[in-house]
């Protein structure tokens, strides 16, 4: 990216892509399926030498199930999978269909309770491998302390050098992982013994302990860096074994774990990208678990007992917005975008496309995030003030004929966008939609900025520092659409370099009310998370990772009898 509002991805940002992507051949396929689920509500620790604390989770995010004793171990559990998996390597892999998979493979350094509270308790839902960890008063040092006898599926002990190797290869950007940023600010990360790092900052950078939570942040045994994509290695409760893309792939369990769990012998996810061969399978005994029930089946499925199903919903899953190309005209003119969103009635995409599972929303902070602007709506649809917009703005409605570039991999955009263009229509606007392919919407929309309009959903940007640098700012990793703001990135830049979070709050609700304003995107909204699973699968409450997107299946069972 530039800063001249021109978007020119430079080779580093494409490198991160290609890899991110597979479409560059190293590593097989991957793809940005959304990236983002939870509310970014933590604080910044500063010590969690007890597991408690400022830093521990204190009790209320522990992951428990039934009685152990009713836990029975063995069989296998058969996942049908809504999307397809990609590039398997932790730290390139910008896609949620593949951290759903590779998520009870991986553990991150700091653990992580289903009220996004940072931990060091081993029984949180996402549990880290530092027993504790020390911040100093000015953020610019970080001292952790690693769990002991902790095995890698490959057979090698944990040790400081493994953490050194992970970080050091986020942070280089040869690598192309897509949270490098969050080493921006790291001078060095040093191996004090066997089981101590440390990392030291060049600058203070407020969101960086949060940031070790993310699965994108997991570790990795030193030197494994080029097997990654093909050969996942981690600490978690299963180990890789096979995968044929968009067909199958295979877990086992880790009988080395160090944490509690695995029960279950092993997991197959099968690929079912479509979502009523998924709800079918499951009626008829093909699969044990599915997630993502089919969108107009939810409210009959769901707590429907007569099926032998168990059900679970939450909300959000994710959140979606319409994209406008601000490099290229009309969408390069503020006043252009903001009569677009005038034109779109929110609620009747989410009754038209979702089913009524999911709510309109004006920012993409999950609502029970503390750095959520409450004081934002969704524009309501307002043809005459969108008239006024665009008679406003520096083009004609009737000089452009747009094209709509939308994926199948997601048919409710598909009918979003259908909607839509007959909103534009009556507010004069020529629209065409195109369906693409889910690697074509990649390469054409995502790598190369070719398009005027599209729309895609994000999951798992639980944390602000994530969402509001990647998605808006002038470099950002995932800021396809050539939006440049400087009062923008000034204020999500002094956020990050807040003392605390108390401070950050207000910079990071000014840099919602900035492209609320300038009309970057257009917001839409929140989708609803569905699974099914049948009765005898057991410690579904365990699945569902705090982000609300990836899936864990340490704690999960079935019963034998």
């Amino acid at each position: 990216m530039t800063n001249d509002n021109q978007f020119d991805p430079t080779d580093v940002d494409r490198r991160r892509f290609l890899k991110a992507t597979g479409l560059a051949g190293a590593g097989g396929m991957t793809a940005m399926a959304g990236c983002a689920g939870g509310g970014d509500d933590t604080e910044e620790p500063t010590d969690a030498s007890d597991g408690g604390g400022d830093g521990g989770d204190g009790g209320g995010g522990e992951t428990t199930t039934e009685d152990p004793g009713e836990i029975q171990e063995g069989g296998t559990l058969v996942w049908g999978h809504s999307e397809v998996t990609q590039n398997l390597d932790i730290h390139q892999t910008a896609t949620a269909s593949t951290g759903r998979f590779l998520n009870s493979v991986y553990d991150p350094l700091v653990g992580l309770t289903r009220e996004l509270e940072l931990s060091t308790d081993p029984d949180v839902a996402s549990p880290g491998l530092a027993t504790d960890w020390e911040v100093s008063d000015d953020l610019m040092t970080y001292t952790f302390t690693l769990r002991e006898d902790v095995t890698f599926h490959d057979g090698t002990e944990l040790t400081a050098e493994d953490v050194k190797y992970s970080y050091d290869r986020i942070a280089d950007s040869e690598t192309g992982a897509i949270m490098q940023f969050v080493f921006g600010s790291t001078d060095s990360v040093e191996v004090e013994d066997d089981y101590t790092v440390v990392v030291n900052q060049s600058e203070r950078y407020q969101p960086f302990l949060r940031q070790l939570a993310f699965t994108g942040t997991s570790i990795v045994p030193a030197g494994s860096g080029d097997q990654l994509g093909d050969e996942p290695v981690g600490t978690g409760p299963f180990q890789f074994v096979m995968r044929q893309q968009g067909n199958r792939a295979e877990l086992e369990a880790f009988d080395d774990y160090w944490g509690e769990g695995p029960y279950l012998d092993a997991v197959e996810e099968r690929t079912v990208t479509d979502p009523d061969s998924r709800l079918t399978g499951i009626q008829e005994g093909s699969y044990d678990l599915i997630n993502d029930i089919p969108l107009d089946d939810i409210n009959s499925v769901v707590g429907n007992d007569s099926d032998d199903l168990k059900t679970r919903t939450w909300s959000p899953l994710s959140w979606a917005f319409l994209n406008m190309n601000n490099t290229e005209p009309p969408f390069d003119d503020p006043d252009f975008r903001k009569a677009v969103d005038f034109c779109i009635d929110k609620q009747a995409l989410v009754e038209g496309a979702l089913f009524g599972n999911g709510e309109p929303t004006a920012s993409p902070s999950f609502p029970n995030s503390a750095f959520r602007n409450n004081d934002l709506s969704p524009r309501e649809q307002d043809f005459d003030r969108a008239a006024e917009l665009f008679e406003q703005s520096q083009y004609d409605v009737d000089e452009f004929d747009l094209t709509f570039k939308v994926t199948t991999n997601y048919p409710w955009h598909v009918d979003a966008a259908t909607l839509m263009q007959q909103f534009f229509q009556q507010a004069g606007l020529n629209v065409e939609i195109q369906q693409l392919q889910w690697s074509d919407w990649l390469s054409q929309v995502f790598a190369n900025g070719d398009f005027t309009l599209s729309m895609v959903n994000f999951f798992t940007f639980w944390e602000p520092a994530y969402l509001y640098t990647s998605m808006w700012t002038s470099d950002g990793s995932f800021n396809f659409r050539g939006y440049a703001s400087d009062e923008y990135d000034q204020a999500v830049a002094d956020a990050a370099q807040a003392s605390g979070r108390e401070e950050a709050i207000p910079l990071y609700q000014e840099a919602q009310s900035i492209i609320h304003e300038d009309v970057p995107d257009v917001m839409l909204w929140f989708r609803d998370g569905t699974l099914a699973a049948k009765d005898r699968v057991n410690g579904l409450d365990t699945a569902l990772s705090p982000n609300n997107s990836e899936l864990g299946f340490g704690r999960v069972w079935i019963d034998q009898e």
